[in-house]
């Protein structure tokens, strides 16, 4: 499980300074990426679309150090952080949106991981389009679990005039919705839930 010092790493103020509840439900999160991503072997290969300052792909590749991380983010400046707190991990500023040139330069994934993205995207089945081209073997994507997530919020006292809901989050899904959005392009192989959020390992079509 990730430790607490972990937090204290990252520049984020939603790790660097969340809360023993918060922190505790973020580790939870975290078990159960890694579970998945044993499920997902055999893995070499790994994409994180979304990346930020790699929280996720940071603690894997510490757990997994034979394995290599690549990491795509919006933000120079998430992956400047990331740079300097995981050199290991391979990095570049690019959208979910347009992942042409790792179609034309990698030599391929096996894994790709697109964790708390989607909900802020207003097109997320053009990102999964673009997962799906990249013709990994196995993809992990996680979102937050609504009504729980928006619920949560509110009993923390956080974004109450939006009932809960993060200003940035555009999409809202249960488990049922959120496999509609998946299953056109991707086999369903496992739909979990950590609170308060929902996971999924699949496969492309």
């Amino acid at each position: 499980m990730i430790s607490d010092a972990y937090f204290g790493r990252f520049e984020t103020v939603k790790y660097r300074k969340a809360g023993a509840l918060k922190r505790k439900l973020i580790q939870r999160f975290a078990s159960a990426i890694h579970d998945l991503f044993i499920e997902a072997n055999p893995v070499e290969r790994v994409l994180e679309v979304g990346v930020g300052e790699g929280f996720l792909s940071g603690y894997l590749s510490e757990k997994f150090p034979e394995k290599q991380f690549t990491g795509v983010d919006l933000s120079p400046a998430d992956i400047e952080r990331l740079q300097r707190l995981f050199p290991r991990i391979q990095a570049r500023v690019g959208s979910a949106y347009d992942l042409g040139d790792l179609c034309e330069t990698s030599p391929g994934f096996d894994l790709v991981i697109c964790a708390e993205v989607l909900e802020h995207l207003d097109t997320p089945d053009r990102a999964l389009a673009e997962i799906q081209r990249l013709s990994p073997r196995r993809v992990i994507l996680s979102v937050p679990h609504e009504p729980f997530f928006k619920l949560s919020n509110l009993l923390a006292g956080n974004n109450v005039l939006r009932l809960g809901n993060d200003s940035d989050h555009v999409n809202h899904w249960n488990p049922t919705s959120f496999r509609r959005l998946i299953e056109p392009r991707f086999d369903v192989l496992r739909m979990t839930t950590s609170y308060p959020w929902i996971l999924c390992l699949a496969a492309p079509r």
